[in-house]
């Protein structure tokens, strides 16, 4: 099954019915995984046709045989039970926004905001909650006769997260090019019940302020016993004008807040392309939407970085693409809307919460790909700095999946199976094949990932769009026990994930988590240190994010042996599934595994020489004795440089020590192995001077 990044139901030309019940499917499947209840809903309409769909069991059998079973239903809603929308039923696009900062401000800073728009300035953010609570709403009615409302949909309802809206016809949107397919369940902001009601009565609060009427009382499609009416056909110019002015403050607010080296450029154009879309249709003024675009690419950085003139070419590139597309508003026709709550009337009998009885499910070991190590379906780690084996040590394990090549210290045999190796850095022919030669491995059951190919185009795969794909070549190739990524950081795609934010790069390594486990897949990543040298825990030295080390459930560390300067250590960082198993010394020897004939020359690869005993050590306390050399070494190299010219006053060279983050312990240390003379100059109460033992002291400055 085809899973696209881009809105299936945006494409132009509109996609063939079969294509879209295929990648339709798909994404389903994505909701799933990442912990979403999806169900089905007929294209254009907001109610669900499915019955029972509040208490259907979801799995992926029954969301896949929906592409058979209901052909038509193309639209995917969320049932939000456990993901409860907050939705801003209001037209007016100024109370709208400042109801939706009051949410923002109350609501807790952990989580991803993701914000849904059917017909603007109308909108929905979606949150989570542990506990199911029912919806909560406030109507009001405001002087110009139309009905607004704030709900938050909650247990027993949905809302459509994709499809084509009732009202304009047009598929819904996700503003900020992020939605539900990008972030897992458990990212999305946390609320309960009594937050849920506070929100709502500060929503009524503002609406109040307004000077508008609260209609109290149940209200379906009649409000107070008087039907409500939606706007009148004289209202369809300010439902079109807001229509232009909301996708304007959209894209152009998006953009301002994008932070650096998060795709800034690729973004600018984008909106260019969608607002100019909008200006070859009449919507929108060309000059101001040139303007307002610069002034937020000044407002978030890019101006200062690539220049004006940079800026304003990417601007006219995306003008002129959008220019050849032109789009306007949606039709609003004056048609009756659909009250979405006309279809949340249902039996609370009904409802139950979904268990499973721990004595139905049967207990299972842990499949090891390499005992103690590396389990089949989860996503384990090997981090540190560059030039310490790392590929080397992945070159090792694939032989010892591919081969059977012995595993060191008497750790046994390896699962035996086919390899796909991610590959970002280093060269295949020259670099990563000979080592896997000199390493042993069967070349045969090795396979590279190059690129991936989409509609005839290729490109970089990426974890965020792509994984669909993987999950089709572990497929076809048959018998994969192991996946490499070397390293994860380059496959988190352009400009779609901030590698220091924990909630996005938990939002990749989530499904990749779930595909594993689902088709008992061991995935090892590669991921280098960061620059914090001064931290001595291996799990906050790797990458940018403690997502990734949590996200992992074994993480191994590769570090200097503080007991042999020759060798390497290969140590356990975390674990969450063995006992600490001890840590394994390694060297890096050199083979000759062919000859290039071209070139003339023999081609020489390194390998991992594992040597035959464990090692009683932990990775902290192997950072601990590296960084003590480290500082050692500092330590010594500074004083040379201090007194090579003659004498220093002692208490100012401790205190230029201290001011270069040299402790005074670690100072006197080597002080004493560079044999350092203290001598005091001026009688008993003198100043007390160190010089290097070659240099005359007869004279103290």
């Amino acid at each position: 099954m085809a899973l696209q990044d881009d809105d299936p139901f945006a494409a132009s030309p509109p996609l063939p019915h079969e294509q879209l019940r295929i990648i339709v499917t798909a994404r389903r499947v994505r909701y799933l995984t990442l912990g979403y209840e999806p169900i089905p809903v007929l294209s254009g309409r907001k109610r669900p046709a499915l019955n029972g769909w509040r208490n259907v069991k979801l799995d992926i059998g029954t969301v896949s045989a929906w592409a058979s079973d209901r052909p038509n239903e193309l639209s995917t809603g969320i049932r939000t039970r456990y993901t409860p929308g907050f939705d801003i039923d209001i037209y007016d696009p100024n109370i709208a926004d400042q109801v939706q900062q009051a949410l923002l401000n109350m609501i807790p800073q952990q989580g991803t905001i993701l914000k849904r728009v059917g017909l603007p300035p109308k909108r929905l953010i979606p949150l989570r909650c542990e506990t199911p609570f029912k919806k909560i709403i406030a109507t009001f009615r405001s002087p110009d006769d139309i009905v607004h409302k704030v709900e938050v949909l909650a247990d027993g309802q949905q809302f459509v997260a994709e499809g084509i809206h009732e009202t304009t016809q047009q598929p819904y949107r996700w503003t900020d090019n992020a939605n539900l397919l990008n972030v897992a369940h458990e990212h999305l902001p946390l609320v309960d019940e009594t937050l849920a009601r506070r929100v709502v009565a500060e929503a009524s609060e503002i609406m109040r302020r307004a000077g508008w009427v609260e209609i109290r009382g149940k209200t379906n499609s009649k409000t107070n016993g008087k039907t409500r009416t939606p706007p009148a056909p004289t209202q369809r110019a300010d439902l079109n004008s807001i229509y232009y002015r909301s996708a304007l403050k959209d894209e152009c607010a998006a953009l301002a807040a994008m932070p650096k080296d998060s795709g800034r450029n690729n973004a600018l154009n984008s909106a260019a392309f969608n607002l100019f879309q909008l200006v070859a249709g009449g919507g929108l003024d060309e000059n101001d939407v040139r303007e307002r675009l610069y002034t937020a690419a000044e407002t978030c950085g890019l101006v200062a970085e690539d220049g004006a003139a940079s800026v304003r070419a990417t601007i006219e590139s995306g003008a002129k693409a959008g220019r050849a597309q032109p789009r306007q508003a949606p039709d609003h026709n004056g048609g009756g809307r659909c009250d979405d709550r006309a279809g949340d009337q249902h039996n609370d009998e009904d409802d139950d919460l979904a268990t499973d009885g721990a004595a139905d499910l049967e207990m299972c070991g842990v499949d090891w790909l390499w005992r103690g190590r590396f389990a089949r379906g989860k996503f384990g780690l090997i981090a540190g700095l560059p030039d310490m084996g790392k590929g080397q040590i992945a070159a090792f394990i694939v032989a010892a999946v591919t081969a059977a090549i012995e595993l060191p210290c008497e750790e046994g045999n390896a699962t035996q199976g086919n390899v796909i190796w991610f590959n970002a850095e280093d060269g295949l022919q020259d670099t990563v094949i000979p080592r896997l030669a000199a390493a042993g491995a069967d070349r045969k059951r090795v396979h590279f990932v190059n690129r991936v190919r989409i509609a005839g185009e290729e490109k970089h795969f990426s974890l965020v769009t792509d994984l669909h794909l993987l999950r089709k070549a572990i497929t076809r190739i048959g018998n994969v026990v192991l996946v490499i990524i070397d390293p994860v950081s380059a496959y988190l795609g352009v400009g779609k994930v901030d590698s220091r934010s924990a909630t996005d790069v938990r939002g990749v390594l989530t499904p990749l988590k779930a595909m594993a486990e689902e088709l008992h897949v061991a995935v090892i990543g590669i991921a280098h240190f960061n620059k914090k040298d001064d931290i001595k825990s291996a799990l906050l030295r790797v990458s940018d994010s403690i997502a990734y080390v949590a996200a992992a459930r074994h993480v191994y560390a590769v570090l200097d042996d503080p007991e042999d300067k020759d060798s390497k250590l290969f140590i356990k960082a975390k674990n969450n599934l063995a006992r600490d198993t001890k840590a394994l010394r390694y060297g890096i020897g050199v083979k000759t595994v062919g000859h290039d004939a071209r070139l003339g020359v023999d081609i020489e690869a390194p390998f991992i020489v594992w040597h035959s005993q464990h090692v009683e050590i932990t990775a902290n306390e192997a950072m601990q004795a590296a960084g003590n050399r480290t500082a050692k070494r500092e330590a010594r190299e500074f004083l040379l440089e201090r007194l090579e010219t003659g004498p220093v006053n002692s208490a100012d060279i401790i205190e230029e020590a201290k001011q270069e983050g040299i402790a005074v312990k670690t100072l006197r240390r080597a002080k004493k192995e560079l044999g350092v003379k203290s001598r005091r100059q001026g009688g008993t109460n003198g100043t007390w001077f160190w010089e290097l033992p070659s240099k005359k002291t007869a004279h103290v400055p």
